[in-house]
């Protein structure tokens, strides 16, 4: 698989290696035993001080609409969709932004100390990665929000600490679990590779091969769509009628003194998902050694644990569907590109894993080592 690792399998010792029960803390080198730790520790404390009832994440001005008026939390969240009997978005925000941070950070600790083989570790952490990133739903629905009542004569919205914090606590949590995941794909054993210099993947892939690069391309320009165009335009009456793109909104930010949040809007969807379509691109056009091939392979998986293009429309229904307790929105097509960017990037990421099983099988039955992995294996 493309995005997923799995543990590498050598020979007989190395099997019995990786099915062995063992504590991974005993193999991790000195700086990792202290850093992932406090890592894990102060995500701990960051995530228990933003969840707690006082400490809001917006805190909203209204003198025109009372009713938009006081703080804005995770805890608000809830409350709202519950009230309007959206229980879907109830469980999706509470076993995310709720639930799901201190089960990671339990379980990623669980990782460290507690016997387990070498693959079973490695599922958990991955698994851990791919989810992570959608503790920061409610993140983003405070950003639209703050976008949406901003640039307003008499209504306006304030970045509390507590935002600060919760997204602190989820960036931690994240960078301590690549660390783990990447120390444990270091620990498993390695294969004895070729050095000598692949053909591109497109020789085997064949026409499933254009049709990857024709979905990535397309994938690219259709994110480039959604940064650029308009998403919604304010409708309420009092309010100015302002229109936002994503662009728009992350170029606010930036001068809005909240560089972190605009950083964070910029790498996450738009750079993040767009690198990881060239690299795939890359992939299938450019010969590799084995050994670079791999790493191309480990930065697209890491890179898609931090894109976030789904998160981020996620948390734009979700707005939606409380709309009527804040400001009504007109969608803009802009909405709709970020919808398609959705679902063409996570088109070109299974095709391309499609694809790339198919070309290994093809060059099993050549009888030749163009990948040099087994086509039942993970390539990193």
């Amino acid at each position: 698989m493309i995005l997923r690792g799995g543990s590498k399998k050598g020979t007989d010792g190395g099997r019995a290696s990786v099915v062995a029960k063992t504590s991974f803390s005993s193999y991790l080198p000195l700086w990792a035993r202290i850093v992932v730790p406090c890592l894990l520790l102060t995500s701990a404390v960051l995530n228990v001080i933003a969840l707690l009832p006082g400490v809001p994440f917006l805190r909203i001005d209204s003198l025109l609409i009372r009713s938009l008026a006081g703080d804005y939390s995770i805890l608000k969240v809830v409350q709202l969709l519950w009230e309007h009997s959206l229980y879907p978005l109830v469980v999706l925000v509470v076993v995310f932004s709720i639930l799901f941070p201190p089960i990671k950070l339990v379980l990623a600790t669980m990782s460290m100390y507690r016997p387990m083989t070498c693959e079973g570790r490695e599922h958990l952490l991955s698994w851990l990665g791919h989810l992570g990133r959608w503790s920061l739903l409610d993140v983003y629905v405070s950003l639209l929000l703050l976008l949406v009542l901003s640039k307003e004569t008499f209504v306006g919205a304030t970045v509390t600490s507590g935002l600060y914090l919760f997204m602190g606590a989820i960036i931690l949590s994240m960078v301590a679990g690549i660390i783990l995941h990447e120390l444990c794909r270091r620990a498993a054993p390695e294969q004895t590779l070729p050095t000598d210099t692949v053909r591109p993947l497109i020789v085997w892939a064949g026409w499933q091969g254009v049709v990857a690069t024709l979905i990535a391309a397309v994938a690219i320009v259709v994110i480039a769509l959604a940064f650029s165009q308009p998403m919604f335009q304010v409708n309420k009456f009092g309010l100015a009628s302002n229109v936002w793109s994503l662009q728009d909104g992350i170029a606010f930010l930036f001068t809005d003194d909240l560089q972190l949040f605009a950083a964070a809007m910029l790498l996450f969807l738009v750079i993040g998902p767009v690198l990881i379509m060239i690299m795939l691109l890359v992939s299938l056009y450019v010969p590799l050694p084995h050994k670079w091939r791999r790493r191309s392979y480990l930065m697209m998986r890491y890179t898609a644990e931090w894109s976030m293009l789904d998160v981020f429309s996620l948390a734009m229904v979700l707005y939606l569907s409380e709309q009527k307790n804040f400001v009504p929105l007109d969608i803009k097509h802009g909405t709709w590109y970020l919808f398609g960017s959705v679902l063409m990037f996570t088109g070109a990421i299974l095709w391309a894993e499609l694809v790339m099983r198919r070309a290994i099988l093809r060059r099993e039955a050549a009888g030749t080592t163009t990948l040099g992995f087994s086509p039942h294996e993970s390539p990193d």
